[in-house]
């Protein structure tokens, strides 16, 4: 009894467990995916399960908050570094693009199947993502005069960055030959270009 328990607590750790689900939601679909298909996964009972999680929708939730809160965190430390408002936007383009490539999978389940989530899940969702691109609207902002019209623009600006660098994970392999750094660094001159040589 002991050592089953031992197996469970070993095989079955929180990050495991997200980390399969992950998998599964990606290669099947979040609709096709049942609990039982994850402790197959995962080489468990399904009951086991109840154990670490309340419903697939949490779990879903878990990875998606997880992965949105992570991305503010990073962006909000990289700023902290930057000494100008140019700096502070090339950090902010270079954080956002990185995450994109290196949590490709977390993203692409965010992207696709967070209309799944609850009103209220949703809710959490879409105020981190207002967070990031808020902070993306007052680097712009802070570049033009304080005027209505300035503001209007400042937040299609930031909405119309930010909904580029999003698409990143959904590229096609053959869409996307360039390392990494590549990328990076001609996404942010395009972008750095399109902020300050507005009139």
């Amino acid at each position: 009894m002991n050592h089953t328990q031992n197996s469970h607590d070993r095989f079955n750790t929180p990050d495991r467990l997200r980390k399969a689900a992950l998998d599964l939601f990606i290669d099947n679909g979040y609709q096709s995916t049942s609990l039982r298909d994850l402790a197959a996964h995962l080489g468990i009972h399904a009951g086991s399960l109840y154990h670490h999680i309340e419903s697939k929708q949490s779990l879903l939730f878990e990875i998606i908050e997880e992965c949105m809160s992570d991305l503010v965190s990073a962006i909000n430390s990289n700023l902290k570094r930057a000494r100008d408002n140019k700096t502070k936007l090339r950090a902010f383009i270079r954080t956002f693009i990185e995450f994109q490539i290196n949590e490709k999978k977390k993203v692409l389940l965010m992207l696709r199947e967070r209309s799944n989530l609850s009103f209220e899940q949703r809710q959490v969702v879409s105020a981190l993502r207002n967070e990031y691109t808020n902070c993306l609207k007052h680097i712009i902002k802070f570049e033009t005069k304080e005027t209505s019209h300035n503001d209007i623009e400042s937040k299609f600006l930031a909405n119309g960055i930010i909904g580029m660098l999003e698409g990143i994970p959904m590229w096609d392999e053959s869409d996307q030959p360039l390392p990494t750094q590549q990328i990076v660094e001609q996404l942010t001159e395009i972008i750095v270009r399109s902020v300050f040589n507005r009139s």
